[in-house]
């Protein structure tokens, strides 16, 4: 399979092969894999929304050649993390604020007029909500717009929506092959989504591939998918079982919540911004943790005072360490730690092994916890509650005194006699 995958690179932007072979463009046939032609009705789907549920939502087409742009750069960034999409954070958001607006308008003005409302008829309304939307103008695509596509500061907003578009069915294109453990061929995928887009422009176009063909697919690669989600689950219970084991020799002494009383040098970490396997890198010093998700929007939200805590008492000895949890793959955490602009005093890891999880947290995040060189530490409920009471600690930490986390035991439910028999 990987020796037909579309690559990216200049020789096939020049639609020349890297052996100097023209490369044979892809086609339904009778000898295509059932892999190819599930890429193929997945580029239907998407092509066949974006090209029309999505043009009547936003007022406008989509342009093709970006829309494929972003999505065979969204494809390749899931494979490179040291390639970037052309659309940075601050600039999606530009996008999706402008055409949220463009979407709430359109969709004020499919609402139904009272009498209608009034008529409590469900599918009469729907079918006037409908039939507006389907009368709303929609405008033509930018034109002039070549493969391969160049994203510029002075690009038109149309361009960059496709292109952002694009990003998002090459995100979901790469989920789903990373669902099925498989890398499903790009060529195919491009295929259907310009097929997809032609049938939505005019219904009596022919795919490739008939209705009952599609869904013979769909069926098919639905069994499978059931097939590995039972696999999934039996293996993550296995792996949950070999975790436990793994853990209870690192446990040592417990709290009265149950939660280790140490922090243990011997949790595995793995470094992510430094070299290192093990939370030992740096214990034995005072030290500032944060166990986030790069998919959380409360750690994303936490980060900024993270940052500032470590730029205000590094200087004085304080060591922060960020902590990205098992789930999170190398990319996302790489991408997070651009996004919020963390520097070299923030040490970050990765819960590869999912110890430190296991060992320290309830499944919850962020967690924010500052550590004594023994490894004794305080949990915090809140960084933003909090920030003044952990920054007073972290000057008490630094100037010798140990921090405390005071618990109290759980209050014990008393038994209550039995009842004496009914004779």
């Amino acid at each position: 399979m990987k020796s037909k995958i579309f690559v990216y690179g200049a020789c096939v932007l020049a639609l020349v092969a890297c052996n100097q072979e023209k490369q044979a463009p892809a086609a339904i046939t009778p000898n295509s894999t059932d892999d190819q032609k599930f890429a193929y009705m997945l580029g239907i789907q998407m092509g066949e929304h974006a090209f029309g549920a999505l043009a009547r939502q936003m007022g406008e087409y989509v342009n093709q050649n970006a829309l494929i742009q972003g999505a065979r750069d969204m494809v390749k960034s899931s494979k490179d993390t040291a390639f970037k999409v052309q659309l940075v954070p601050d600039t999606i958001g530009v996008i999706n604020s402008h055409y949220a607006m463009v979407a709430r308008e359109r969709y004020e003005a499919t609402r139904p007029d009272s009498a209608t409302m009034a008529s409590r008829d469900r599918i009469g309304i729907m079918a006037y909500t409908d039939s507006v939307q389907r009368s709303l103008p929609i405008k033509a695509a930018d034109e002039g717009v070549t493969l391969p596509v160049k994203i510029e500061a002075n690009t038109s907003m149309n361009v960059k929506f496709s292109y952002l578009v694009g990003m998002q069915l090459g995100n979901n294109f790469s989920n789903i092959g990373n669902q099925f453990n498989t890398e499903f061929e790009m060529a195919y995928f491009e295929m259907g989504i310009l097929d997809g887009a032609k049938k939505a422009l005019d219904s009596t176009f022919n795919l490739q591939m008939p209705k009952d063909s599609l869904d013979s697919i769909g069926a098919r690669f639905r069994v499978k998918m059931d097939s590995i989600r039972e696999e999934a689950i039996k293996k993550q219970r296995e792996e949950e079982e070999k975790l436990k084991a793994e853990v209870a020799s690192l446990r040592g002494d417990t709290l009265v919540n149950g939660m280790p009383a140490k922090m243990n040098p011997a949790v595995k970490v793995t470094g992510i911004s430094y070299s290192g396997e093990t939370f030992g890198e740096y214990a034995n010093r005072p030290l500032f943790v944060f166990y986030f998700s790069t998919t959380c929007p409360h750690c994303r939200h936490a980060a900024p005072v993270i940052l500032e805590i470590a730029d205000e008492f590094a200087k004085d000895g304080l060591t922060t360490l960020a902590v990205a949890s098992g789930g999170n793959p190398k990319r996302g955490i790489r991408t997070f730690i651009d996004d919020l602009k963390w520097n070299d005093n923030i040490k970050v890891g990765w819960d590869e092994h999912r110890q430190f999880g296991e060992l320290y947290s309830d499944g919850y995040v962020p967690k924010i916890y500052l550590v004594n060189p023994d490894g004794s530490y305080k949990l915090y409920g809140s960084i933003e509650r909090e920030k003044d009471q952990i920054k007073e600690d972290i000057k008490a930490l630094l100037g010798g005194k140990p921090v405390e986390w005071k618990l109290e035991a759980p209050a014990k439910v008393e038994e209550k006699p039995a009842a004496p028999a009914v004779k």
